[in-house]
This record gives structure tokens, sequence and C-alpha cells, in this order.
């Protein structure tokens, strides 16, 4: 059957192909345009026109492109992409690839669990619903699974931001034509004390599953919270502190956290077991919190640190022992080969500096025949538990002689010769020069070393005798 243009183009060669003189008149002629124009222009042209809507069932190239709209924001690029203030989907969109300008922001609560959206809602029986979800491409299939515990929530996109929740438990599942269906919880059930009817294009999530204990977990987060949660043993709408099996951020209220030092505003990290490699823990203000190392007996060729230890990745101070005592390294670099000692600025006493010793011991013996003159020299030893400390740790300022006999003008006198840091840890003693009177039988006199070390003072006795 010839088409409109075919019959134009048989009008258009008869006119041609006229020989008769005067017969293409006119009238002849504008029919043909007139046939023209409205093949061209009419409500069945094939052309595209700017005066009335159009329709093609063809294949349309626009090889440069296309901009759609009167602000011109909707443009179709030769390059294949898509350029607009504002896209929405009705139905599905499957991305091969996402790429995100800086930032990628989600509102309220993200799911990661099983979900699908509700098509179509019939209320079966009274205490029955079907639910028809939708397919978001051909071959999807819904992959909830029976007496799965669903939490539906419907979100109206108005100003107020409102949405309501409903939850649902499934009784049967029909996997080939994705229906489920589905009882409501009572309202005492559900978190809020009210349920709601579900209604289509609500979302869906497997939140937990009465019977299943592999289907008992989820977890999401909460910008609303502040939180990550994970949820384990989830049997039913409302959860207990049982439940919460880990969260990272603003701590949930939960019973057992209320007698605990936590800062309801500040995040934390809770689970039930950690498995970490390396921990660096800060106090209020940031600063790193060290871990003692005890790394035995000192080392005098070993690199001791107070601070960041590169190969385990944490920040540690190292503890040694030496001479009975237990030292902390109070620098970032002790000098390497330098002992721990209670004066060592490198290094804290932490064990044996309460076990400080002192002695006097005379190097001429403790008895003195009476009727002769003799000397000695006592010297006085001061340990740190099983550490001797010398005159030069303690400085000759923090030691003082005293003599102490019956004689006592004579002791005050010697006393004034022997001022505090005129003589160090040894003393020479004389019978002529510094014993009163002549020494005969019966003689006894005694001289008291005193050894002041930070806060702690020392002091021993040792009395010569006939």
């Amino acid at each position: 059957m010839p088409t409109e243009k075919d019959t134009i183009r048989q009008f258009l060669e008869r006119i041609r192909d006229e020989r008769m003189t005067h017969a293409n008149t006119a009238t002849r002629i504008g029919s043909a345009m007139i046939m023209i124009l409205d093949y061209l222009t009419g409500d069945d042209s094939p052309f595209l026109s700017k005066e009335r809507e159009d329709s093609t069932s063809f294949l349309l190239r626009l090889l440069a492109g296309a901009v759609i709209g009167e602000a011109g924001e909707i443009r179709l690029n030769p390059d294949g992409s898509i350029t607009c203030g504002r896209l929405l989907v009705e139905g599905s969109a499957i991305f091969n690839e996402i790429v995100f300008n800086h930032q990628n922001v989600l509102e309220g609560d993200t799911f990661f669990t099983d979900n699908a959206i509700i098509e179509e809602v019939e209320q079966v029986t009274p205490d029955e619903w079907r639910l028809t979800m939708r397919k978001l491409y051909d071959d999807d299939r819904v992959t909830f699974h029976a007496y799965d515990c669903l939490r539906i929530v419907m979100n109206n996109l108005d100003r107020a931001r409102t949405y309501k929740t409903s939850w649902a438990r499934v009784n049967s599942v029909d996997v080939e034509n994705n229906v489920l269906m589905v009882s409501l919880y009572e309202g005492e059930d559900v978190p809020g004390g009210v349920n709601y009817p579900p209604e289509p294009s609500a979302k869906a999530i497997r939140w937990g599953n009465p019977a299943d204990e592999t289907r008992q977990a989820v977890m999401f987060v909460s910008s609303t919270d502040g939180r990550w949660l994970f949820l384990q043993g989830v049997t039913k709408p409302i959860i207990d502190q049982t439940n919460y099996s880990a969260f990272l951020g603003l701590p949930p209220d939960l019973p057992f956290l209320r007698d605990l030092p936590v800062n309801r505003n500040h995040p934390y990290l809770y689970a039930r077991g950690l498995i970490v490699q390396d921990i660096i823990q800060l106090d209020y203000q940031g600063n790193p919190q060290y871990t003692a190392r005890d790394c035995g007996l000192w080392d005098s060729t070993r690199r001791y640190i107070h601070g960041f230890d590169e190969t385990e990745q944490r920040y540690v101070t190292d503890h040694v022992w030496h001479g009975g005592c237990y030292f902390r390294a109070a620098v970032s670099a002790p000098s390497v080969g330098r002992e721990p000692r209670f004066n060592n600025p490198d290094w804290v006493c932490l064990l044996g500096g309460a076990n400080m010793t002192l002695d006097i011991i005379s190097t001429a013996g403790d008895t003195f025949r009476g009727g002769t003159i003799w000397s000695t020299e006592l010297v006085a030893v001061l340990y740190n538990a099983e550490m001797r400390i010398l005159e030069e740790e303690i400085g000759r300022e923090n030691i003082q002689w005293t003599r102490e006999s019956e004689d006592t003008a004579g002791d005050e006198a010697w006393n004034l010769r022997h001022p505090k840091g005129s003589t160090g840890l040894r003393l020479p003693v004389s019978s002529d020069t510094d014993v009163s009177g002549q020494w005969e039988g019966g003689s006894q006199v005694a001289f008291r070393c005193s050894v002041v070390i930070g806060e702690t003072e020392l002091s021993e006795t040792y009395t010569t005798t006939t």
C-alpha cells in the first residue's frame, strides 16, 4: 500500500512529466506545495518539529549531544556522559562504577543485611499480609527466609522528614515470584509501642530471626546516634543489652556501662574480644601512655628507650635490674654504658631505693689497748640494695660526722672542728687528737655518720672501746 510520501512523489512526477501546454497551472503547483507542507508539519509527520510534540519509532542519533529543558541543566554529551542537577530514579539503578567527588554522605541509618523494596501490599486475612517485593533487575530474587524478623521503614521524603516503621515476621517465601507472606507484631512487642501496616515503596531489612541462629546478626551505622553497631542474638524487634556485641562511637545507654567512668560525649570501642597487633594508648590530653617493658639485667652495650619503638610500633619505657634494684628509663635515650644508679638522671629507681643501708668499718679493728696511742680510719659504707654508693655520688655536703661521749664539752669542740661537709665517708681518728683525756681501761667514745640522700636520712654510730 503506497505511503503518503509515495503519493506526493507520484503527484510531483506527473507535474514534472506533463507535456500539455498550460497544464501545470498555479492551482496544480500550489496543491503540490500544500501536500508537501502537510506532510512535513502535520500530526502524522515523520519529521521532528519545534511546533508540536514529537515521537518516533526509529533510532534518533544526536551525534553532537543534546541539551534538554529550558534551563539547559540536562546535557547528553558526545562522550557518552550525562550532566544533570538532580537524578530521580523511580525504579532501580544499576551502576558498574560510581565515582564520588570528594564526599560520600549517608544520612540516617545504613544497614548491612538482607533487604528489599515492597512493590505491592495485600492484606489476605486479618493476621496475614502478602508483600510483593520489587525486582531491581531481571534475575533479582528475594533473599529473606522464613521466620525472619523484618524492619520495614517508609520514608515520606517530606519537609518534616517523617517516616513510619513496621515490624513483621516472615511466614513463607515464594522466591520465584518475589512474594512474602508475613504477620505483623503486636504493638507491645515493637519499639515505641505502636506498629504500622506495611506500605508500597517501603524498604524492608532483615533484623533477626528467632529460629535460625545464623540470621540473628545485623550490623549498621547510625548517623543520628553517632555509632557503628553490631548486634547478635536478635530474635525479636526489641533488643536488650545482651544483643550489643560491639559498637564504635558514642556509647549507647546500656546498664553495664552506667557504673563505668564513661564520657557519653566521647567515642568508644566496645567488643567482646580484641585481637590487635599495635595499641597506642593516650591520656585525655592526647599524650601517649607508655607500656613498661622489662628488659631483665642491665646490659652495658644495649640501647634503652623511653619513647616509640619502631620495631614493636608502640610507646614503651624500658625497665632493667641492676645491683638488686629495679630501674625505669626516665629520658628518651639513656646513655649507653652508663649504669643505672640512684643519682643517674637517666634512670628512676623503682625498687631497692627503700633498702638503703649504712655501716661503719674501722681499718684498725674495733678495740684499742688502754694507755696506748692508736689511730684508725672509720669508713662509712652506704648500699642501695646490693649497689654500693660512692661518695662522689652523694656529695660531701650531704655527709656529717659527730662525736658522742661522756665529755660533752669535748664533743662540742670536736663537732665544731668537723662541720657538715668537711669530711667525706672516710674519717681519720687518732687517740691523741680525737679522744678526750687519757686513753685508759674502760675508755669509750662513739662517732656518728649521718648521710642525707634526697628525702632520706641515714645515720649509723661506731663506738671505740678498750
